[in-house]
């Protein structure tokens, strides 16, 4: 080929880089690609098939991105949700009064459902508590049962009522228990109780069994929800623990004032003195006909009661074996 011919084509390619290293130094650094995406009116239909190809492969790494970035904050929730102690080990009440299974099969199918009921309600517990602050201090038991130190928003709802100025008890001694039980509808409710801190395994372990052997509690509420009155709570038939009260009758604090002892279904099971005339006080009023112990009713609390095996495999002490009065629907420890 001719020498000029040559160095005549360098020289035009020569040029032609320099143009375009300048065009772009000019443009601030953007492509072919950069402007068509940017003026798809000016780019014409192959930079529209150019625009087509990079947008796919924006929006692929930003789908990629966001299901990894969702990935992390679930992992990251799921972490906060779980971050509480779990202890699964409890002991199974002897004498429950349920039939024993005739197969290994049948009782592992019997647990499975159990299990699937209280976890489902358990759910339930949680979603109606949304928007609440899980203590990092909550030990749950199982899925519905749990207890925690009494937390500040508790705390306004107890006090000048069950917790009084005058309390002597510290806040950091009781606990509040949270849980699942059957009421006299079959329907499964959130409970709430406030107990020494002493007891608040016995309580989970104890109403969870209650829970799952379908035993009926009408309520199961603060004390406060009823203004602190012993009484309206036990005619509501409410079952309850700590209150900073006295012994009915007396001037001495009951031990609900240390949150170491609980009423059970009350109004079906209560509190009996005697007089010496010969007279008997029966409380709540209105509950006087199941002050016989010898008829048969629903929801009354004897030695063969789960409620009485339970609180007694606990360590419990039961008002109904006291001789000066008669207290069914309390236990103690």
């Amino acid at each position: 080929m001719n020498k000029k011919l040559l160095k005549d084509l360098a020289l035009l390619a020569g040029v032609i880089i320099i143009a375009a290293a300048g065009a772009r130094y000019l443009g601030g650094g953007e492509t072919l690609t950069d402007y068509a995406i940017k003026n798809p009116e000016k780019a014409g239909v192959a930079s529209s098939q150019v625009i087509e190809r990079e947008s796919a492969t924006y929006v692929t790494s930003n789908i990629s991105d966001a299901v990894t970035s969702g990935s992390q904050d679930t992992s990251s929730t799921s972490e906060k949700e779980t971050s509480a102690k779990t202890d699964d080990s409890f002991s199974t009440a002897s004498g429950t009064g349920t039939a024993a299974s005739s197969s290994e099969t049948t009782s592992a199918s019997s647990d499975s459902a159990s299990a699937a009921s209280v976890a489902s309600a358990g759910s339930s517990a949680q979603s109606e508590s949304a928007g609440n602050d899980i203590s990092p201090d909550r030990v749950t038991y199982k899925e519905g049962f749990y207890y925690e130190p009494i937390s500040n928003e508790i705390f306004s709802r107890i006090s000048g009522i069950s917790y009084p100025v005058d309390c002597t008890v510290p806040i950091d001694e009781l606990r509040y228990v949270g849980l699942l039980y059957v009421d006299f509808n079959g329907n499964t409710k959130n409970g709430e109780l406030i107990c020494n801190k002493d007891l608040a395994q016995d309580m989970v372990e104890i109403f969870y069994e209650l829970y799952t052997n379908e035993y009926q509690l009408e309520s199961v509420k603060l004390v406060d929800e009823f203004g602190g009155d012993d009484t309206a709570s036990m005619l509501a038939n409410n079952t309850s623990c700590f209150n900073y009260r006295v012994v009915e009758g007396t001037t001495r604090l009951s031990n609900h004032a240390l949150g170491r002892a609980i009423d059970i279904n009350p109004f079906y099971n209560p509190y009996i003195t005697y007089n010496k005339d010969g007279s008997v006080n029966i409380s709540p009023e209105g509950s006087e006909a199941y002050a016989d112990r010898t008829a048969q009713f629903p929801y009354k609390i004897d030695e063969n009661d789960l409620a009485y095996k339970l609180f007694k495999e606990h360590g419990f002490k039961w008002g109904g074996n006291w001789n000066s009065v008669k207290d069914y629907q309390h236990f103690e420890r």
